[in-house]
């Protein structure tokens, strides 16, 4: 008997049930698939490596940061959001490059949820990074942070709300989380909540003891020692 005869025998014998047929890869079927989803990666990885080596080449930052917001992120972002939908789970390194491009641009909110994302699948980070995306992220948003503080504008709600995270449920390096104790306790010292103060500055103190907050501890323990006298006496 032939392979040909024993393979078409042994085919109907299995009934038409059993027998699947791939998607033709199209543009419309591109994440239909794991076959044609690595089909699809490939052309998405050569596009981004054009513009990776485009922007390389600019040596200002803002316009990089422009051009990564208004040109970048609008060409890729669609085929993330397909990606996250598919329920597929790959490396993918035009996912990893759009969340930090979303971070670059301060889009935090839609930055953190492809981070929880990127997270959950085990994404790396690009090439050339050294950091996991969890402290990639821990970094950016309290980089950010501080630098609103010092401007005089308020970096809530990212800073408050990445607190489970950075201080909980992510293993970060010591010194991140104490960052965001550190800044949480200068902002209840400004609103003269004192305790707030205290519990932050210690918490950061407990994680990183260089992390420079001496002297205001010492002033917010004494300023909620004087509170707390008051409260009593009257």
């Amino acid at each position: 008997m032939s392979i040909a005869l024993a393979h078409k025998r042994r085919v109907l014998a299995e009934g038409p049930g059993t027998v699947t047929r791939a998607e033709p890869y199209s543009s419309s079927t591109a994440l239909a698939s794991p076959a044609n989803a690595q089909k699809h990666l490939k052309l998405m990885e050569s596009a981004l490596a054009v513009d990776l080596e485009r922007i390389s080449n600019i040596n200002n930052h803002e316009t990089r940061r422009l051009i990564k917001r208004d040109e970048l992120l609008p060409k890729y972002m669609e085929y993330v959001e397909r990606y996250r939908d598919s329920g597929l789970n790959h490396p993918n390194p035009v996912l990893v490059h759009v969340l930090v491009w979303l971070f670059d641009t301060e889009q935090f909110e839609l930055g953190l949820q492809v981070a929880m994302f990127a997270i959950q699948q085990g994404q790396a980070m690009p090439d050339g990074f050294k950091r996991d995306v969890p402290t990639f992220v821990g970094d950016a948003v309290i980089d950010w942070a501080e630098n609103e503080q010092k401007c005089g504008r308020c970096p809530e709600p990212y800073l408050s709300d990445m607190m489970p995270f950075v201080d909980g449920e992510w293993d970060l390096p010591a010194q991140i989380p104490a960052r965001y104790h550190k800044l949480l306790g200068i902002r209840a010292i400004d609103t003269k909540e004192w305790e707030t103060a205290v519990r932050h500055f210690e918490r950061a103190q407990e994680l990183h003891s260089e992390i420079g907050v001496g002297t205001r501890l010492k002033g917010a323990r004494k300023a909620l020692e004087k509170q707390l006298a008051e409260n009593a006496s009257e």
